[in-house]
């Protein structure tokens, strides 16, 4: 079912967040790319979703009305959950970028010192 290929991939996109977030699967190879694809997916199946639900031409008995309304609600439940997981992954992103560049200071700081004290004993 549609929901069932949706709920597949945003439980993946959330994963990668997780993963992420502990260090993992960031500079894997492919790992971007797959982050991008799944992000992707998700996205158009919500897209897919929409003018199936949003369709004022057709008529509706009370039980489609009902259904419609119940798919609405799911579509609403996984946009937010995408939205909350795509979150995630950049805030995981943008923490371990930060974390990199502080390493990457603390680097250069300590081998400009080492060189001003190698210069210092000669």
């Amino acid at each position: 079912t549609p929901e069932s290929l949706f709920d597949g991939k945003l439980t993946a996109y959330s994963r990668l967040a997780s993963s992420i977030s502990l260090g993992r699967d960031l500079e894997a190879g492919g790992s971007v790319a797959r982050r991008e694809d799944i992000r992707h997916e998700a996205e158009g199946l919500m897209k897919k979703r929409q003018p199936m639900l949003n369709d004022p031409l057709s008529p509706l008995s009370q039980s489609t009305l009902h259904a419609v309304q119940r798919h609405r609600d799911a579509l609403q439940d996984y946009t937010r959950d995408f939205h909350r997981a795509k979150t995630n992954i950049q805030a995981a992103l943008d923490k371990t970028n930060l974390l990199s560049n502080v390493r990457n200071d603390i680097d250069a700081y300590r081998t400009a010192r080492s060189s001003d004290a190698d210069s210092l004993r000669a």
